[in-house]
């Protein structure tokens, strides 16, 4: 009888210590790399005001191609289209805007539950319209991807 409640007094023990370590998680900044970041031009039929998680290259093939299919050869500006998917994911960040508009990941943090992306968005004045893009590839992680734009 003495084993039993020792043991179920050592299960409600580690049970609480476990749930203060996941209480105690400190926001972490993700330093991510820069892939790409400007405009597609004005003939996209593809890409709308978005935000995208690649995570196969199957998806990040279809995205260059599509890209370079709207602007000749863009993904030549890149400064790597080859990614290992089992290591790190792909953030795509699509705005509209005129070529003097700028879109920025301006901060990615790792929260206890998620990982969160901070969009700066900051309008220039032109008359036309392009759709704008910033690509980063950070670790890989199972944490949802929350978007969010500073005002």
């Amino acid at each position: 009888m003495k084993t039993i409640i020792f043991s179920l007094v050592l299960f409600f023990t580690l049970s609480c210590t476990n749930n203060n370590d996941k209480n105690d998680f400190e926001p972490q900044t993700i330093t991510p790399v820069l892939i790409g970041n400007g405009h597609l031009g004005t003939n996209n039929t593809f890409y709308t005001k978005q935000n995208i998680v690649i995570t196969t290259n199957r998806e990040w093939q279809a995205l260059l191609t599509n890209f370079n299919s709207i602007r000749n050869n863009i993904t030549a500006t890149f400064t790597e289209t080859n990614v290992d998917f089992d290591k790190y994911q792909i953030i795509v960040v699509i705005d509209d805007g005129n070529s003097a508009t700028t879109i920025d990941i301006a901060n990615i943090t790792e929260n206890n539950n998620n990982i969160a992306v901070s969009i700066n968005r900051k309008l220039g004045i032109a008359q036309d319209v392009v759709n704008l893009f910033h690509i980063v590839k950070i670790p890989k992680s199972s944490k949802p991807i929350e978007f969010q734009q500073i005002k």
